[in-house]
């Protein structure tokens, strides 16, 4: 285990990175921790710095495929903060009715740390094992304390997460607000639906869900095109589109409105990302999904 510093100066063993799916985690925190150092940032993402600080300065980190990751990924920054700008909004609102909060696939995030939360506020973390103590193992070192009841739950979303959910503590009686973020792209079309029925099954009557995913089109555009490479090459391929959530939500019980990621990069005084411009190499959507029932 190597060791390296951290801004107060301490020694910081840094703890097997994760793998496969795990190491987009890794990816998503860079993406944040840069967007928290902007001037005009859209949130402000402490851990997430910590997290890249630590990574970033580990020898283990050299010639990794994350690096090749973090290098294909990069257009995907500007994307990566307006949607955590969303999914930070739509939570915030969701926490006020519903006190449950599960983060599917939570990876590196750190919402129950950085977000207001109301009093009484649970947070449940749900991912695999390993990328749960990568982070622990930093968090528990810088000593930060989350503003909620923070509870990790170790569960392959492809097992019985929610028999693990439930075990935690979960009560599926209480309304919920569940974050999917990042993760359906990753599953295949049946996964989606397996996880989509659990969530539902256990979502009482005014729970939220977010979740975002994009379509074939968007899938194939040039743009996707090199990271869709690197990906699959670290083993973490995406398996799924959407080609309408609304379609997709509906028969489940959900209600559902799509935020165009263009549409709020014009709210949040941002350039629209190449991503969701008009050369994408297509005509695809990416598609910031809330929805209640």
């Amino acid at each position: 285990m190597d060791t390296v510093h951290i801004t107060s100066g301490r020694e910081v063993p840094v703890p097997t990175l994760p793998t496969g799916v795990g190491l987009t985690a890794l990816c998503t925190a860079g993406e944040r921790g840069t967007e928290s150092r902007r001037p005009d940032r859209l949130f402000e993402d402490r851990v997430a710095q910590l997290l890249t600080e630590v990574i970033g300065e580990s020898p283990r980190t050299a010639g990794l495929p994350g690096g090749r990751l973090l290098r294909g990924r990069a257009f995907m920054r500007d994307v990566v903060a307006l949607r955590t700008r969303f999914f930070d909004d739509e939570l915030r609102l969701a926490s006020a009715y519903c006190r449950q909060v599960v983060l599917l696939g939570s990876g590196l995030d750190s919402r129950a740390f950085r977000l207001d939360w109301a009093p009484g506020t649970e947070v449940y973390e749900l991912d695999r094992g390993d990328v749960l103590r990568f982070k622990h193992s930093i968090l528990a070192r810088d000593g930060e304390q989350p503003r909620c009841a923070r509870v990790a739950v170790s569960a392959d979303l492809r097992g019985d997460w929610p028999g693990a959910l439930r075990a935690a503590g979960f009560n599926p009686w209480r309304p919920t607000a569940w974050c999917v973020e990042e993760l359906l792209p990753y599953l295949s079309r049946a996964e989606n639906d397996r996880l989509l029925s659990s969530i539902t099954a256990m979502s009482a009557a005014g729970s939220h869900l977010v979740a975002d995913h994009f379509d074939t089109a968007l899938q194939r555009s040039v743009s996707f095109s090199a990271t869709a490479r690197v990906l699959h090459a670290v083993g973490a391929a995406w398996r799924s589109t959407l080609e309408a959530p609304d379609g997709w939500l509906a028969p489940y019980g959900w209600s559902c409105a799509l935020t165009d990621p263009a549409e709020l990069a014009h709210r949040s005084g941002r350039a629209v990302p190449g991503l969701c411009g008009p050369h994408t190499g297509g005509d695809g959507h990416m598609w910031l999904i809330s929805a209640a029932r």
